[in-house]
């Protein structure tokens, strides 16, 4: 259930990244560009009518280009989606309460984001943990952790012997901060509000995580 949930969340990001259209759209429109081999017109209108358990109409979608990717296995699809959201009132302030995926189907918005930012701190925390398996690598070797407050400069120290990846930014696109001595160092990830010492941060200090906000 939590794995068909977080499949739901994270594909719906990709119905987001589109443009959505009012008004009627022609699916027959033919798009500029080439889709790349192996994936034709059709299935890629496909593919976005039922994007993250959607049902919508084939007159919902217009497929307006298609270019290439970062490579052979990946394109980039510009579309318009017809769709409705439902909004509602609060405290006095209107809000988007739901989306709408297909004929009765609505979905919430609270609960999209909900599972979107727990999805994030445990992709997060799972790079913090990386990051805090190269530190003591380097600490057995050196005898030492890296004395730095420099996220860049740790990174010159660890990769690529003791980390492969130079990782450096979490998954709100916050770099990682770093605090360092000889003999301890705090690694923290600021959160989905991006700013470092609030109640939403993910730190490991010493190999240990200390916060756990949220992750499932």
């Amino acid at each position: 259930m939590l794995k068909r949930r977080l499949w739901f969340i994270l594909s719906l990001l990709a119905l987001f990244a589109v443009a959505l259209a009012c008004g009627t759209r022609t699916a027959t429109r033919v798009p500029q560009g080439a889709p790349p081999a192996g994936l034709s017109v059709a299935r890629i209108r496909e593919l976005l009518q039922t994007v993250a358990g959607a049902n919508l109409q084939k007159q919902q979608v217009e497929i307006k280009s298609i270019s290439e990717g970062s490579g052979s296995d990946n394109a980039v699809v510009e579309a318009r989606i017809e769709t409705a959201f439902r909004f509602a009132r609060t405290g006095g302030a209107w809000q988007v309460a739901e989306i709408r995926l297909g004929d009765r189907q609505w979905e919430s918005i609270e609960l999209i984001e909900t599972a979107v930012r727990h999805e994030k701190e445990r992709r997060t925390t799972g790079l913090l943990r990386r990051v805090a398996d190269g530190l003591e690598a380097y600490r057995r070797e050196k005898g030492q952790f890296v004395p730095t407050e420099d996220f860049a400069v740790l990174l010159d120290y660890l990769a690529p012997r003791y980390l492969s990846d130079p990782l450096r930014f979490d998954w709100w696109g916050t770099q990682f901060v770093y605090r360092g001595t000889a003999a301890g160092y705090q690694l923290l990830s600021a959160g989905a509000d991006r700013k470092a010492g609030t109640k939403d941060d993910l730190i490991i200090e010493n190999g240990v995580l200390r916060s756990e906000v949220g992750i499932r």
